[in-house]
């Protein structure tokens, strides 16, 4: 019990660490959205809030996420809630969510161009099922007159490598797997790094729009 609780409390040690190296990152991101707000956060540094920080001392999960395009654009989300669907709520310092559901992104809130629903069902299946295969991926967004748009993809999933994730004091063997989808007007790739005994997405880089860019992804292992 007691090697338990020191690893409980050396993981949210290292969690608060974290969450200050991200909020430092995002206070110097000059990548603002319309409404002042970074792409990652506010425009001034932000300190741990009380509720990120429960959470933290609950051994909630965790993943720290990075905007690809924007150097230093970085948070960590910790998983709030979970339903009967299995959909879980991810929140960040900064009062940015993520939907959720075993690592595949479902849609985003507060980055400014969000995506309200991404229906990748067909995706989830292929990876959970290891195969090459050709699905369907749907994206809904706000168009330029406030109204739900949604967009059609065809992706086609392959099968990479193996590949082992090294957490410092253990590695987590995955396998590589990517998705490029395109429609009449854009395309763009997904990029999943597969557990290969539980299929958890264990790391990734997601798409999420034009103005979000791609997300990327690590798990925080418990």
């Amino acid at each position: 019990m007691g090697k338990v609780l020191e690893m409980t409390r050396m993981r949210s040690v290292f969690l608060i660490g974290l969450l200050a190296t991200a909020l430092s990152a995002c206070s110097s991101d000059t990548i603002q959205s319309g409404s002042g707000k970074g792409l990652f956060g506010k425009s001034e540094p932000a300190a741990v809030s009380p509720r990120t920080a429960a959470l933290v001392q609950q051994g909630a999960p965790a993943y720290v996420a990075v905007l690809e395009a924007h150097e230093g654009a970085q948070t960590v989300f910790l998983r709030q809630t979970v339903n009967a669907k299995a959909e879980e709520t991810w929140i960040s310092n900064e009062e940015l969510s993520l939907g959720m559901k075993r690592g595949m992104v479902l849609a985003t809130r507060g980055f400014g161009g969000d995506v309200l629903a991404i229906d990748a069902s067909q995706t989830a299946a292929a990876l959970r099922a290891g195969r090459l295969s050709n699905v369907n991926r749907f994206m809904t967004f706000l168009d330029g007159n406030s109204q739900a748009r949604t967009l059609a993809f065809k992706c086609q999933i392959e099968r990479g490598e193996t590949y082992p994730i090294d957490f410092g004091t253990f590695k987590i063997q995955t396998v590589y797997f990517s998705e490029a989808c395109r429609n009449a007007d854009m395309s763009f790739i997904n990029k999943y790094w597969v557990d290969v005994k539980d299929r958890r997405i264990i790391e990734s880089s997601q798409w999420m729009g034009n103005t979000i860019g791609a997300l990327g992804l690590r798990i925080i292992p418990r």
